[in-house]
């Protein structure tokens, strides 16, 4: 990195918010080759001095491609830093930096944006039940007003913050006004236009129709009941196992009882579906644009904007309406007082949020389906009558659905609508005492209030609600849930800056003080026993007695005091110390106080005389860092409470499951880093390389009880999660000429955490539990993210043991084991990107590939879907060169490979022929939940941008100042997995629940038309 003008650092300056370091004059130490970075607090320091680990990522490359949550843009960007999209609209993001540390707890970094703290709560899945994935609360910041992020990621770097950032911290700056002489205006927009990538969606064999084989008719080799003399296909099913297809064969189907239908009152050809399911999506088409306002000068400075961002996703019915409206302001109320403001509110509205899990319309086409069905008949069928008339009806005489809706009843009449309002800001007095002392004081708020709704219609297929406390499925139904949450911060802190010994010698000192509040209201109610008046939705509404309401008001608050002392000898050796004492409302009286320290240390050795002499070595710095951090807990984990089950009648109250805990300590993490910054050739190569451990131990658990307590578990102290890792940055300019510049940015990490210790006798945390029954786990002495279910059970030489008694009924199959087997791990090995930027006089060309190496992923659609003979994979030409499907007496069946019991203890070559004509050879009948774990390993081209700056010489006769106009491709291509028919990055939710993978959406690819001007 090249020296910064003083003008340019006056502009970095300035962009921050908190101005607690903020002289009238920086010396020349802080225009050092590695420049200065927004540290934790929002203090700005010399990247030199730091002895922790961080990276930062430009404006441009956030916003480069257009999102309405940036945070998926962060992806590939930083090394050690995990980000996983949902694939839903409006849906989460899942991040972590540098692995795990908390068993159960929160594992996501702190985001702080202009010295604020944002609350970026989101939705964590465990278990197979509909649940809606209510998106990251940090989607609502404008990427369009980020000047830059760091991220900070060690503890050493982040212990100023408290147990909140214990995680890491990502620091934004937003934009400030620049001082042009004139009010600036930067307008872009955008449109995006999204389709699914249909290698992630499946593909069905269209050799079979629907049924589960020769189940049906007058003999057992029959596959057709007989309905006037014809065939009669088994509509209640809701498989594809049935009768081979035949384009002169017409067949009773369930478009001959559907009033309207083409069909009605004939049978029709038995063929496959002309349009499978992958005609239900849609061409997503997202618009965003953004409008800023700014100015500056010598006494004050201002920047308003304004972003619209709406469209419709790749499901019908289903879109977004965002807008935010964000400003800053400075005014220099004297010559030693300044004061700043920044402000922002937005809002956010969705409809047709898809409910992930087992009955998520995606699980329909994923696991339970009948190739013979032609979805345009379903849409058909629905825009015709608005009625639930669905493909899996229970008779000829009774259409009404059996399992499974009409995919767009469901889509228009079953939906989901949220809306979410946020107001954050803060407002601080920066007051300079002297040249060296400066005083900040400062009060900031984060808060929403989310409302979110569940409607099912009357006609529906009863099922769960995804929110609400209904009990049981219901028939329809009203669901409503409604949240506030807010954070708020008080502020006060002084720092000290001052050079001794001939400028030999440098402090820089901090003592401050925090007061944190936080505050959570939820309250979900919902109708019971379905809607009394179909078509209204109202709470009222309800045919039975409504459940009580599910409330929830609770409020923390921590008071904490901190300081920081940093020394630097012969701007080479620095040692900084921190030191931060809180005190948490949500922990015992006597326990509730707990301290944070940190130490580290920096060396410029690229200073020392013996390498100076080295031409090849522009800059080079070692660095070292010890931290030991705590966190607290949730509130009301400490006294049991009472709930009430009813509020009609003589209500009943049931105690809490899980027992409080009046004798809680905060969890304490010892954190261990150490690395070094090297660049070589005037800067032509960078090379950042770290190694860092983390322990986190008194982690609080809710580990199992005896029953004869009235609980089934109780918070406790236990346990430890290991975690550590290598990290890699490397930075490359291969070729660099007046008007070419091809330059290379490689990141690198593989964190591994590990569950090292729990309390005596427990050996396994479950985390989440799905159907399969397969878990997902922090095991003892295990990598976390242990998944767990079902194996093959293997004889001394590693061979599959094939089940060789006749006279059981698992004749032919493989023995399973229990489901506590280990079947994988939902960590990765490693993972990294590259990106490559090439820049041709006003032309700019990027591309960059994201890969993450190993870890697994089961997949419950393999699991029921193979069963059901929706894949290829169920048909295919067996040995005897018959289709496999076929019945034994026609040549058909396979051999299953491995060795077989031979009733003697020992084992033979398998030669059992497994009947395939009906199912149970394939998919979860006959296979453990290990064959449905996957490698989760992939490689993907991300992103490619072009990107063309007009020349000046075409704008000076115009107002315009700037212009650009890009072309970005996003997730364009998936080079390499091993998950067949699915993206093995999308999961459930965000959250430490990953691994699992059911009824998931289809990636997306991405293309995006921006243009920006300046004027």
């Amino acid at each position: 990195m090249k020296k910064l003008t003083t003008s340019v650092l006056a502009i970095v300056l300035t962009s921050s918010f908190a101005m607690v370091n903020a002289q009238k004059r920086d010396t020349a130490r802080t225009q050092d080759i590695e420049g200065v970075v927004v540290t934790a607090l929002g203090i700005k320091r010399e990247k030199k001095a730091l002895g922790y680990a961080t990276q930062s990522v430009s404006a441009e490359d956030i916003t480069k491609s257009p999102s309405a949550n940036f945070t998926s843009n962060l992806s590939g960007k930083v090394s050690g830093l995990s980000i996983k999209s949902s694939g839903n609209v409006g849906g989460s993001v899942d991040i972590t930096l540098r692995g795990y540390r908390s068993i159960t707890g929160n594992n996501q970094p702190l985001f702080v944006v202009d010295g604020t703290p944002m609350l970026n709560s989101s939705t964590s899945v465990s278990s197979t039940a509909l649940n809606i994935d209510t998106g990251n609360t940090i989607s609502d910041i404008n990427p369009d007003d980020i000047a830059e992020i760091n991220v900070l990621k060690g503890a050493a770097a982040t212990a100023l913050y408290g147990s909140r950032a214990s995680n890491g911290a990502i620091i934004i700056t937003t934009k400030r006004g620049k001082a042009s002489g004139r009010i600036g205006v930067d307008f872009s927009t955008s449109i995006s236009v999204s389709q699914i990538n249909k290698e992630t969606f499946p593909t069905y064999q269209k050799t079979y129709g629907q049924g589960y084989g020769y189940l049906y008719g007058p003999t057992e080799d029959s596959q057709f009941n007989l309905y006037n003399g014809a065939p009669l296909a088994p509509m209640y099913e809701d498989a594809s196992y049935g009768a081979a297809f035949d384009p002169n064969l017409n067949v009773w189907q369930y478009t001959s009882f559907i009033p309207g239908s083409a069909n009605f009152g004939k049978a029709s050809p038995w063929v496959a579906g002309k349009n499978d399911p992958s005609t239900l999506f849609e061409t997503g088409v997202m618009y965003n644009n953004s409008f800023a306002l700014s100015n500056s000068n010598d006494v004050s400075s201002f920047r308003l904007s304004y972003q619209n961002t709406y469209g419709n996703d790749v499901l019908p019915n289903t879109n977004l309406n965002k807008n935010s409206l964000t400003g800053n302001a400075s005014y220099k109320i004297t010559d030693n007082l300044t004061a700043n403001l920044y402000a922002t509110y937005v809002t956010q509205n969705t409809t047709g949020k898809n409910p992930t899990g087992y009955h998520g319309i995606t699980g329909n086409f994923r696991q339970w389906w009948a190739t013979n069905v032609d979805l345009n008949d379903q849409k058909d069928l629905y825009m015709m009558s608005k009625k639930n008339y669905s493909w899996n009806i229970k008779s000829p005489t009774e259409i009404a659905p059996l399992y499974w809706d009409n995919p767009y009843f469901r889509l228009y009449e079953n939906y989901v609508t949220d809306s979410r309002q946020r107001f954050a800001g803060n407002f601080s007095l920066s007051y300079d005492v002297t040249n060296k002392i400066n005083i900040l004081a400062r009060v900031s708020h984060d808060g929403f209030s989310y409302f979110l709704d569940e409607r099912r219609a009357v006609g529906s297929l009863p099922d769960t609600m995804s929110i609400g406390p209904a009990v049981g499925n219901q028939p329809s139904g009203y669901a409503v849930l409604n949240q506030r949450r807010n954070e708020d911060n008080y502020d006060l802190i002084g720092t000290y800056k001052d050079n001794f010994l001939n400028n030999n010698l440098s402090f820089f000192g901090i003592l401050g003080s925090n007061v944190n509040v936080q505050s959570f209201y939820s309250n979900s109610q919902s109708t019971q026993g379905g809607l009394f008046i179909p078509g209204v939705y109202a709470l009222s509404n309800t045919t039975a007695n409504a459940p009580s309401p599910l409330v929830t008001d609770t409020t923390k608050k921590i008071y904490g005091v901190f300081a920081q002392a940093n020394f630097g000898l012969y701007n080479t050796y620095y040692i900084d110390g921190t030191v931060r004492r809180d005190e948490a409302s949500s922990l015992p009286a006597n326990l509730r106080t707990y301290w944070y320290y940190s130490g580290s240390l920096s060396v410029v050795i690229s200073n020392w005389e013996f390498l100076k002499s080295l031409n090849a070595l522009s800059f080079g710095k070692i660095r070292a860092s010890y931290a030991e951090v705590g966190n607290d807990t949730g509130p009301n984990q400490l006294i049991n409470q009472y709930a009430v089950a009813t509020a009609f009648g003589t209500p009943s109250y049931a105690y809490n499951i899980t027992a409080r805990n009046p004798d809680l300590k905060p969890e304490r993490t010892k954190s261990y880093e150490a690395g070094a910054n090297l660049q070589f050739f005037k800067n032509r190569l960078g090379i950042d390389f770290s190694w860092y451990k983390n322990d986190t131990f008194d982690q609080i658990l809710a580990l199992p009880v005896s029953y004869a307590s009235g609980n089934t578990a109780k918070f406790q102290n236990v346990g430890n999660m290991s975690s550590k890792g290598l990290e890699l940055t490397l930075n490359l300019v291969p070729i660099k000429t007046t008007d070419f510049t091809w330059g290379m940015d490689v990141n690198w990490s593989n964190p591994r955490s590990k569950v090292t210790a729990l309390a005596p006798g427990v050996e396994n945390i479950t985390i989440g539990s799905f159907q399969g029954g397969v878990t997902i786990n922090g095991s003892l002495n295990e990598d976390f993210g242990t998944i767990k279910g079902t194996d093959y059970v293997y004889d001394p030489s590693g061979n599959r043991i094939v089940d060789g008694d006749p006279n059981s009924t698992s004749y032919g199959k493989y023995l399973k084991t229990n489901t506590n087997a280990n079947l994988g791990n939902m960590q990765a090995d490693w993972f990294g990107s590259v990106v490559n930027k090439f820049s041709y006089k006003n032309i700019a060309l990027s591309f960059q590939i994201d890969w993450k190496q190993g870890g697994s992923i089961f997949s419950l659609d393999q699991y029921y879907g193979q069963d059901t003979g929706l894949y290829p994979e169920t048909v295919f030409t067996n040995d005897l060169g018959n289709p496999v499907r076929n019945t034994l007496a026609n040549g058909g069946g396979l051999i299953l490979p491995g060795v077989k019991t031979n009733g003697t203890g020992g084992y033979s070559p398998n030669d059992v022929r497994l009947d395939a004509s009906s199912t149970g050879a394939f998919g979860y009948e006959a296979y453990p939940a290990k064959a449905f774990v996957y490698d989760a390993t992939y490689i993907k081209l991300r992103e490619v941008a072009i990107t063309y700056s007009i020349p000046q010489r075409f704008l000076d006769a115009t107002f315009v100042k700037g212009a650009a106009i890009s072309l970005v491709g996003n997730n364009l291509w998936i080079i390499k997995k091993y998950l067949p028919y699915a993206d093995p990055e999308s999961g459930l939710s965000a959250g430490n629940v990953q691994g699992y993978q059911a009824a998931v959406l289809p990636t997306t690819r991405t293309i995006s038309f921006n243009v920006k001007l300046n004027f």
